[in-house]
């Protein structure tokens, strides 16, 4: 600050009251509304960007700003899904905008594979206060930030977590969840537990293993779900068996499937299965639906298919 100066000194007190004051009056960024994210890609997914930011917390976690209105802790540890739910605000804006274009107020969402409960807020949000989301996920510390994340954007009256991996009819048992490091979306249960030929093979637990209960999905056939979303790496197949009560008891139940050959013990076998009680089709690019033939799904890579009579 200028010494022995007055008109400068004056000018000086001026400028810092004006700036000062100028922060006070200065708009404040909106929440973008939940209403304005389904549509056309650009203008929605611009908002969204421009709204994101994370902050550094304890415990080895991010506070982010995710679909430019919710508030998410990430582990800082994770290279895959927190980067882009940090740096972007958002995951997947193809299911994104499929599911604000899908879900209604009261109705039951279920999300299979949930990690930090992103799908899970957004679904939270648009069923509202008289609907109902199940989260599942069996990793324990991504189950944990999931029960924080809904308390901390007020669904915690709407959502139960329930810390188990969706498995097939015969689950019940505990079973083997590898949890890749740096990469805690990708936790999956072992492929020879899934098959029943397991189980007890080699280590129990350690840094990257973890014993965690398995369920049907059809125990939940009572809450009637109306969505369904399945993200479980590589247990979609038992999964699906496993929730064939649910289905009968509910025939117009809408599904997302995580559909990948790689990750599938018999990935032809498995589309067969699906193409006989739905007709199969995909999400594209731009979150709208297209018919897909198994000779497409069956390429490689993620598909994510949506299945609904």
């Amino acid at each position: 600050m200028p010494q022995g100066n007055p008109a400068a000194l004056s000018t000086t007190i001026r400028r810092t009251t004006l700036g000062r004051l100028g922060e006070v009056l200065r708009p404040r960024r909106r929440l973008v509304p939940v209403g304005k994210l389904g549509g056309p890609t650009g203008p929605a997914e611009a908002a969204v960007r421009a709204m994101a930011q994370a902050v550094p917390m304890g415990g080895g976690t991010l506070l982010c700003r995710t679909l430019g209105r919710h508030k998410m802790l990430v582990d800082a540890g994770d290279f895959t899904l927190a980067p882009h739910l940090a740096m972007d605000g958002f995951w997947e804006w193809w299911t994104t905008r499929f599911l604000i274009e899908q879900l209604k107020p009261g109705q039951v969402f279920v999300d299979g594979g949930a990690c930090y409960g992103y799908f899970s807020l957004l679904a939270g949000e648009l069923v509202g206060p008289n609907g109902k989301v199940l989260a599942f996920e069996p990793n324990p510390r991504s189950a944990s930030l999931l029960r924080r994340n809904l308390a901390l954007n007020g669904m915690g009256d709407r959502a139960e977590v329930e810390e188990v991996a969706l498995a097939g009819p015969g689950s019940g048992r505990v079973m083997r969840l590898a949890m890749p490091e740096g990469s805690p979306m990708n936790s999956h249960l072992l492929p020879e537990d899934l098959s029943g030929t397991g189980g007890s093979q080699g280590a129990n637990q350690g840094p990257d293993l973890a014993m965690v209960a398995t369920r049907p999905l059809d125990r939940h056939a009572v809450a009637r779900p109306d969505f369904v979303k399945l993200d479980l790496c590589g247990a979609e197949e038992a999964a699906f068996e496993g929730m064939q009560e649910l289905l009968a008891a509910n025939p117009k139940v809408q599904l997302l499937v995580c559909f990948n050959p790689v990750r599938c013990m018999a990935p032809a076998a498995f589309l067969e299965r699906l193409a006989r009680q739905f007709p199969l089709r995909r999400l594209t690019s731009d979150g709208t639906m297209a018919d897909c033939a198994p000779s497409d799904a069956l390429r490689g890579g993620d598909v994510m298919l949506y299945l609904a009579r």
